[in-house]
Protein backbone atom coordinates (compact mmCIF):
# COMPACT_ATOMS: atom_id res chain seq x y z
CA UNK A 1 0.00 0.00 0.00
CA UNK A 2 1.80 2.64 -1.00
CA UNK A 3 1.92 6.17 2.29
CA UNK A 4 3.76 9.14 2.18
CA UNK A 5 3.66 11.55 4.74
CA UNK A 6 2.77 15.53 3.59
CA UNK A 7 2.66 19.15 5.25
CA UNK A 8 0.30 21.67 3.77
CA UNK A 9 0.09 25.34 4.25
CA UNK A 10 -3.35 27.48 3.95
CA UNK A 11 -5.06 30.31 4.58
CA UNK A 12 -8.03 30.57 6.16
CA UNK A 13 -10.33 33.25 5.70
CA UNK A 14 -13.81 33.83 5.20
CA UNK A 15 -13.78 33.11 1.86
CA UNK A 16 -12.39 29.71 2.47
CA UNK A 17 -8.86 27.71 2.58
CA UNK A 18 -6.36 28.04 0.15
CA UNK A 19 -3.83 26.00 0.47
CA UNK A 20 -0.71 27.47 -1.51
CA UNK A 21 2.38 25.35 -0.55
CA UNK A 22 3.11 21.28 0.16
CA UNK A 23 6.05 19.47 1.73
CA UNK A 24 6.70 15.94 0.94
CA UNK A 25 8.29 14.25 4.60
CA UNK A 26 8.89 10.88 2.64
CA UNK A 27 7.28 7.22 3.70
CA UNK A 28 8.48 7.47 7.14
CA UNK A 29 5.72 7.49 9.24
CA UNK A 30 8.38 8.10 12.79
CA UNK A 31 10.06 10.64 10.78
CA UNK A 32 7.45 12.79 9.80
CA UNK A 33 5.76 12.84 13.00
CA UNK A 34 8.84 13.80 14.72
CA UNK A 35 9.57 16.64 12.26
CA UNK A 36 5.53 17.88 12.88
CA UNK A 37 6.11 18.04 16.58
CA UNK A 38 8.75 20.53 16.21
CA UNK A 39 6.77 22.95 14.58
CA UNK A 40 5.25 26.33 16.60
CA UNK A 41 1.98 27.12 16.71
CA UNK A 42 -1.36 26.03 18.42
CA UNK A 43 -3.50 22.97 17.64
CA UNK A 44 -6.41 25.39 18.73
CA UNK A 45 -8.36 27.24 15.72
CA UNK A 46 -7.93 30.82 15.06
CA UNK A 47 -10.34 33.26 14.98
CA UNK A 48 -10.45 35.35 11.93
CA UNK A 49 -8.00 34.64 9.34
CA UNK A 50 -5.09 32.65 9.99
CA UNK A 51 -2.41 30.38 8.87
CA UNK A 52 -2.89 26.50 8.90
CA UNK A 53 -0.09 23.66 9.07
CA UNK A 54 -1.67 19.98 8.40
CA UNK A 55 0.04 17.14 8.67
CA UNK A 56 -1.39 14.52 5.85
CA UNK A 57 -1.10 10.76 5.30
CA UNK A 58 -1.80 9.95 1.90
CA UNK A 59 -2.60 6.15 1.60
CA UNK A 60 -3.03 5.20 -2.10
CA UNK A 61 -3.63 9.28 -2.70
CA UNK A 62 -6.41 9.71 -0.51
CA UNK A 63 -5.18 12.62 2.01
CA UNK A 64 -6.32 11.73 5.88
CA UNK A 65 -5.72 14.73 8.24
CA UNK A 66 -3.32 13.64 11.41
CA UNK A 67 -2.82 17.01 12.68
CA UNK A 68 -3.42 20.49 12.22
CA UNK A 69 -1.12 23.90 13.84
CA UNK A 70 -2.99 27.24 13.91
CA UNK A 71 0.41 30.01 13.49
CA UNK A 72 1.20 33.48 12.94
CA UNK A 73 3.49 34.84 10.29
CA UNK A 74 6.75 34.21 12.60
CA UNK A 75 6.58 30.93 13.59
CA UNK A 76 5.36 29.79 9.93
CA UNK A 77 8.80 31.29 8.91
CA UNK A 78 10.48 29.36 11.38
CA UNK A 79 8.52 26.18 10.81
CA UNK A 80 9.50 26.75 6.81
CA UNK A 81 12.57 26.92 8.16
CA UNK A 82 12.26 23.54 10.55
CA UNK A 83 10.73 21.39 7.71
CA UNK A 84 13.38 22.44 4.95
CA UNK A 85 16.25 21.56 7.27
CA UNK A 86 14.87 18.12 7.95
CA UNK A 87 14.22 17.82 4.29
CA UNK A 88 17.93 18.15 3.95
CA UNK A 89 19.12 16.21 6.53
CA UNK A 90 16.91 13.27 5.55
CA UNK A 91 17.50 13.63 1.39
CA UNK A 92 21.36 14.60 1.62
CA UNK A 93 23.01 13.49 5.03
CA UNK A 94 21.34 10.01 5.79
CA UNK A 95 21.05 9.41 2.21
CA UNK A 96 16.96 8.79 2.26
CA UNK A 97 14.62 9.63 -0.44
CA UNK A 98 12.34 11.96 0.87
CA UNK A 99 10.10 11.90 -2.37
CA UNK A 100 9.44 7.97 -2.50
CA UNK A 101 10.69 8.04 -5.92
CA UNK A 102 12.50 4.68 -6.54
CA UNK A 103 14.47 5.50 -10.16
Amino acid sequence: METRFTINISLQGPAGKITYGQFSLGRDKKEATEIFSQLKGSAEDAPGCSLKIEFMEEIMELPILIGTKNCNLDELKENIAIISKEIFRIAHLENGNIDGNTG
